[in-house]
């Protein structure tokens, strides 16, 4: 069925305009200007961006169940499975069209299976001050990903019409992963991994390194790797790696409305979920099991699995297609 027979689920946008010039609302209260906005008059005939506040997310992630899309709850997650969460930056190309944002919205929700205005919303639109648009997602499992992945590209190709986003200043692609879902060994692996390879993370991320760098700081300083996670010399927006309550967000990526793009980078991500799950204490400190080399091999042996990754590496040199 056609994108255009799909309608947009209600909760995708709001209908009321926003209460003041920088809002904060927590259950339905602004704590910047004191305002219920239940009291907000609305509109039925317009659509706006959620503040940049508003985040609807995280009780619930949508997963595959034969076949078939199903939420559940994020807090009977185990070890053996990671929901991520997108945050996915853009500009208008030309003009300022809110039915841009209508339509994209309308395609990402129904690629993810919610396709009628009483849908769970899988995907919002936010406001953010150095960008136009941001579209935020709901927790998703990468075989939801995957699944969605036939009419997102499609809703992707679509998008690049409306909006700028790799070529965009400032905008940046941002992927959480639930802390939860990585025991302490694989959070060690994962978060020295990326200290060790700042090359790989910047090639993977299609940005520079250095520090000049505004994106974020790789480089190992003379000061604790938990220190720089969350911060470039006192600018904790800065971080590659930002540990907030719940997740940690990969903040590197590059923006991009390309699909083997996106999909490259959510293969990143699961595949380095899916090796250093495998990993013991043991087969790190006496092996190196979580160095660059030993990663590499993972993924050349799961090329299959992460196509768009693998294609990248051996354009980059990290992998030898002989």
């Amino acid at each position: 069925m056609s994108i255009k027979n799909w309608i947009m689920p209600r909760m995708a946008l709001t209908s009321e305009e926003n209460c003041c010039s920088d809002p904060y609302v927590e259950d339905g209260w602004c704590n910047e200007c004191e305002t219920n906005v239940d009291d907000l008059p609305s509109s039925d005939n317009n659509s706006y961006l959620w503040n940049y506040g508003y985040k609807p997310f995280g009780a619930m992630y949508l997963d595959v169940v034969d076949g078939e899309f199903v939420w559940l709850q994020v807090s009977k997650l185990t070890t053996d499975k990671m929901v991520y969460g997108l945050e996915l930056e853009v500009v208008y190309r030309d003009d300022y069209n809110m039915e841009y944002v209508v339509n994209t919205l309308t395609g990402i929700n129904a690629a993810f299976g919610a396709h009628s205005a009483d849908s769970s919303v899988f995907c919002i639109g936010k406001e953010d001050s150095t960008v136009d648009v941001e579209f935020v997602t709901a927790p998703f499992t990468y075989d939801a990903y995957v699944k969605a992945l036939p009419m997102l590209e499609s809703v992707l190709e679509q998008a690049q019409e409306y909006f700028k986003a790799f070529y965009a200043p400032s905008a940046g692609a941002h992927v959480h992963v639930n802390k939860n879902s990585l025991s302490l060994t694989t959070a060690y692996a994962w978060i020295q991994f990326h200290y060790d390879n700042p090359g790989l993370i910047a090639d993977i991320a299609q940005r520079s390194i250095g520090t000049d760098a505004e994106w974020c700081y790789m480089q190992k300083p003379d000061i604790p790797v938990a220190q720089i996670a969350k911060q470039k010399y006192g600018f904790p927006n800065r971080g590659a790696l930002a540990d907030t309550h719940a997740t940690i967000e990969h903040r590197y990526f590059r923006s991009n409305l390309r699909p083997a793009r996106i999909s490259k980078n959510m293969e990143f991500l699961e595949s380095m979920f899916s090796y250093f799950n495998t990993l013991t204490y043991q087969d790190m400190a006496r092996d190196g099991a979580h160095k660059l080399y030993a990663y590499l091999a993972h993924v050349s042996l799961m090329r299959h699995q992460y196509p768009n990754l693998y294609d990248f590496l051996v354009r980059k040199g990290y992998i030898s297609c002989v």
